[in-house]
């Protein structure tokens, strides 16, 4: 990977992440360049393989479908699973079940940053308290960069310097992994994307039957090959029906 290549993503990374202040906003940031969907399709723009980077944003966010942030808080950071796990899976030639293992490991990393993070910036919340109070509104106003430029610090700096250095240090690692213990890492790698679509279920199923229209949908994917496009239309009749004449529809 090239200088201007770690650049670039670690510039992504920061303007992706959460509490940063890019261009696009937190809306164009955080919820979609954050995602890492989205984030495997510009690494994969960046290091000339979009299609390899679209499949390991898809299952990097199949692992994280169902996390979401409450109060501030993040069970994983998915910002560091993304632009520091998918780019150093593709330059190093990882599976897909190798690059979810990553970036489980990466995400959970991501979180003590991110707390760590958010520890720092308090001070400066007390620094704009006593600029309000002293009536010095223009410094006051200052003050959020000032958080921000400790943000950048912690989120640019490890996502560039792992992009740049930890291609080859990721190469050597894959090469010295046995293949017995390559074949296990791809088996709990393959069942990570199960983590994120189980809290999915739990969120959405009200009643134990309606696991059974998921099972339908996944016996006609891979018994019966049919496209994803007639399992959405298959799921959507299935849907108008339940809400018509089942639970939802019934009780009005």
């Amino acid at each position: 990977m090239t200088f201007v290549q770690a650049l670039l993503i670690g510039l992504l990374g920061y303007c992706s992440a959460k509490w940063a202040i890019p261009l696009w906003g937190d809306m164009g940031g955080w919820w979609t360049c954050g995602r890492p969907l989205v984030a495997g399709m510009l690494i994969g723009i960046i290091l000339g393989n979009v299609s390899q980077g679209i499949i390991l944003g898809c299952a990097v966010n199949a692992l994280y479908l169902g996390s979401i942030t409450v109060g501030g808080v993040a069970a994983n950071d998915i910002n560091f699973a993304a632009y520091i796990g998918i780019p150093l899976a593709m330059v190093s030639g990882a599976t897909v079940e190798e690059a979810l293992t990553l970036a489980a490991l990466l995400g959970a990393l991501g979180v003590f940053m991110w707390n760590f993070v958010k520890i720092i910036n308090v001070y400066w919340i007390r620094v704009m308290e006593k600029q309000i109070a002293a009536d010095n509104l223009d410094n006051a106003a200052r003050v959020p960069l000032y958080g921000n430029i400790f943000l950048f610090i912690c989120r640019f700096f490890p996502i560039f310097l792992a992009c740049l250095l930890g291609p080859e240090i990721m190469q050597g690692v894959m090469n010295a992994i046995p293949p017995q213990l390559s074949a296990i890492i791809g088996i709990f790698g393959g069942m990570l994307p199960l983590i994120g679509f189980a809290i999915i279920l739990k969120t959405c199923v009200k009643q134990y039957y309606e696991l059974l229209y998921f099972v339908f949908g996944f016996i006609l994917f891979t018994s019966f090959q049919v496209s994803i496009i007639a399992i959405f239309v298959v799921a959507l009749v299935f849907a108008c029906i339940d809400f018509k004449y089942g639970s939802v529809g019934g009780a009005e």
